[in-house]
């Protein structure tokens, strides 16, 4: 053969080359056009790891996981070989529907197989198995890769339709794909099932545990038993399991056990949580929370408790199979079931509280450190109302967020901060400690609650006479800003008379004083216009008033000045004269009636001796030492005191209240000023009190906490 003959073949060789190479080439594209792959797809060496996350990372996980599909696959017997060491084989077996050849190769080579597209929420059950009902745990296939939780490869053999099919599948390491399945073979068999096997090489389980943990996740369902090592996990063996009898009358007895789940957080399955129904042996419907749905009971999947309990309801004592639908999916309706449902949940919203009563206290505790500082300065009762408004709210709204919760008992702590028990000492105003009859008949009335209230508006008035005490005396006292306000709060101080809160500091008539005084000596400061200040002293007025009988207002029908003399300062005869005089004055500048009676206090820290009290017509002028008058209201409060604490037993305690208080915690209390201005304003009376000042008048602010 020439030379050119032999470059012909080559080249011919050449071209028929190139044509085979670029319909290869063509015919992969259109396969991976077809498949939808793509060729330079290539998977990490932790992409395993990251897809299937806890399944292959947490042992306890995983086999749940394992028997989880057995309980997808319609089984009611699962068998477990528990290897007590390593290299030693680990055995799942189940008699559930089984698989075949083809459904093996496309679930356990499809990544991301979506089981309710392919074969819905409801199990399938195998031939033979009537009269049962299953919603499946499973949703993404990813459950089919828990064995590599334990090994790098594990078998599968699985029955169905008459032949077994025999798989092999392994972890990779190379790039291509994550695990590689393959159905190594396949053979005519009898009955349905499957098996997985592999050898233990990691994450060691210890068998008490794994009984503790599959029985309180499965076994809820009567249908479902499980055996380890060849002995039966037996529900009510179990530690976890709380068990109670509750009495349901007219009914009969019914059996409650209880599961808590929370030993066992790892677990991604909360399928079976909530009610479960039992009847004969036999779950009516399926595990839920329904029924839960009033004030304070919402309970579904998305709550924490609602995931982490079950309880068993055995209710053959007092339901009958009459009472269950055919298909035993729920009751009937009826008087019977109503009050069984009834007595169920009030039980089981009663142990949930027991049981989460720890995380509810701690949560409350959180939520009054960032007001601590504001309910230290509460009277007792006040945070004995704060403490039982947290608990209702955490039991009335457990989803409420610890943030809500904080702002809620915030809110609540303002609003107490405004409240006083001033108006109930009016009952007790006219009334002697000896006078047992009106005391007694009072005192009926009343609530331990409401003794409180008045026993701690006593504890403020003893304060604020101690306080008085410390600055009546000392000539340095501011009595413009110290001694005034102490007494405008306390006029109850002059006598019983004066606990209404009638009595309102009056502008225009501190007005009259003012011009009565005509220097410039004595002024009316800018920011109490209803106080005169005097170089030796300050003057405040107090009027009530009076009203007609059709109710509108006819004039004032009593007037108390108070004088308030520098510390030091001795009231003398004068002083006495000058009080009468600018009383005399109210009545001829018209600002009060002719039968108004006038009171009017001069206060020093001594009294010239024997000088008298001053009395012209309505008007009276008292000249009293401080010390006098002060230990006059000490002892009338004290024994009033010591008379309710005699009468009403004590109240109790909030724990965790009296534990913020203790600590000492001092925070800023977590309101915007536009917050602060949305709370709501106290009753009408309690309004009054905090005013400030209408025209003509100011009202009298008798019962703001001690500054």
């Amino acid at each position: 053969m020439g030379w050119l003959q032999r470059i012909g073949i080559v080249a011919a060789l050449h071209r028929l080359l190139t044509t085979l190479e670029g319909e290869l080439v063509a015919k992969r594209r259109a396969e991976s056009t077809t498949s939808g792959s793509q060729e330079n797809l290539h998977f990490g060496a932790g992409f395993l790891a990251d897809y299937a996350g806890s399944i292959i990372k947490e042992p306890k996980v995983a086999l749940v996981e394992l028997v989880a599909n057995a309980y997808d696959a319609g089984a009611t017997q699962v068998a477990i070989t528990l290897p007590a060491e390593l290299g030693k084989p680990l055995i799942i077996e189940d008699n559930g529907t089984g698989m075949t050849a083809e459904e093996f190769g496309s679930r356990w080579n499809t990544i991301g197989y979506q089981r309710l597209e392919v074969q819905g929420s409801e199990v399938a059950f195998p031939p033979g198995v009537r009269g049962l009902m299953r919603t499946a745990f499973g949703r993404n296939g990813k459950g089919r890769l828990a064995g590599f939780c334990f090994s790098n490869a594990y078998s599968v053999n699985t029955r169905k339709d008459g032949q077994l099919t025999r798989a092999e599948v392994r972890q990779l390491t190379t790039a291509d794909k994550p695990y590689f399945a393959e159905v190594v073979g396949t053979e005519k068999a009898d009955g349905h099932g499957t098996t997985i096997e592999l050898t233990m090489t990691r994450n060691q389980l210890i068998e008490d545990e794994v009984r503790d943990l599959l029985g309180t996740k499965f076994l809820i369902d009567p249908s479902f038993s499980i055996s380890i090592n060849g002995q039966a996990v037996r529900l009510f063996d179990l530690d976890t399991l709380e068990s109670s009898v509750l009495d349901v009358p007219s009914y009969g007895k019914i059996q409650v056990h209880l599961i808590d789940g929370q030993r066992h957080d790892t677990d991604r399955r909360v399928r079976l949580r909530g009610i479960t129904w039992w009847l004969n042996g036999r779950m009516v419907g399926m595990p839920n929370w329904e029924g839960l749905d009033g004030e304070g009971n919402y309970l579904d999947g998305r709550k924490s408790a609602a995931k982490r309990f079950a309880f068993i309801i055995k209710a053959d004592a007092a339901l009958r199979k009459e009472d269950v639908k055919p298909d035993w999916t729920g009751f009937y309706v009826s008087e019977r079931i109503q009050a069984v449902h009834d007595a169920v949940h009030g039980h089981v919203v009663k142990e949930i509280g027991r049981i989460t009563y720890a995380n509810r206290k701690q949560a409350k505790i959180e939520a009054l450190q960032e007001h601590g500082e504001l309910i230290g300065r509460l009277p007792v009762v006040s945070r004995e109302v704060i403490g039982q408004f947290v608990d209702m709210v955490q039991e009335k709204c457990p989803s409420l967020s610890p943030a809500d919760l904080s702002r809620t008992a915030g809110i609540l702590a303002k609003l107490e901060e405004a409240r006083s028990g001033y108006e109930l000492l009016e009952r007790l105003a006219n009334c002697s400690p000896t006078d047992l009859d009106t005391w007694n008949a009072i005192m009926k009335q009343w609530t331990a609650g409401t003794a409180m209230i008045v026993l701690d508006e006593l504890d403020k008035r003893l304060s604020l006479i101690e306080k008085l005490r410390k600055l009546v005396n000392d000539p340095k006292a501011d009595e413009l800003h110290d001694l005034q306000p102490l007494f405008e709060r306390g006029l109850w101080i002059f006598g019983p008379e004066y606990e209404a809160v009638e009595f309102r500091s009056n502008r225009s008539m501190a007005t009259v004083v003012q011009d009565f005084f005509s220097t410039k000596e004595q002024s009316i400061p800018a920011r109490r216009p209803d106080i005169v200040a005097m170089t030796d002293g300050t003057l405040g007025i107090y009027a009530a008033e009076s009203y007609a009988g059709s109710g509108e207002m006819s004039g004032y029908r009593k007037v108390l000045v108070v004088e308030l003399k520098k510390g030091g300062f001795v009231v003398r005869q004068d002083e006495m004269y000058q009080a009468n005089n600018y009383s005399q004055a109210l009545r001829k500048a018209g600002k009060i009636q002719a039968e108004t009676e006038v009171v009017a206090y001069v206060l020093g820290s001594k009294v010239e001796d024997g000088l008298p009290e001053l009395k012209q017509g309505y008007i009276s002028v008292k000249p009293m030492r401080y010390d006098t008058l002060l230990d006059r209201a000490h002892s009338r409060t004290f024994h009033l005191k010591r008379k309710i604490e005699e009468t009403q037993p004590a109240t109790k305690q909030d724990a965790e209240i009296d534990q913020i208080v203790d600590s000492g915690v001092q925070m800023v209390l977590a309101f915007s000023p536009k917050e602060v201005g949305a709370i709501p304003k106290a009753p009408a009376v309690a309004t009054e009190k905090f005013n400030c000042h209408d025209e003509g008048r100011a009202t009298h602010n008798a019962t703001t906490e001690l500054p």
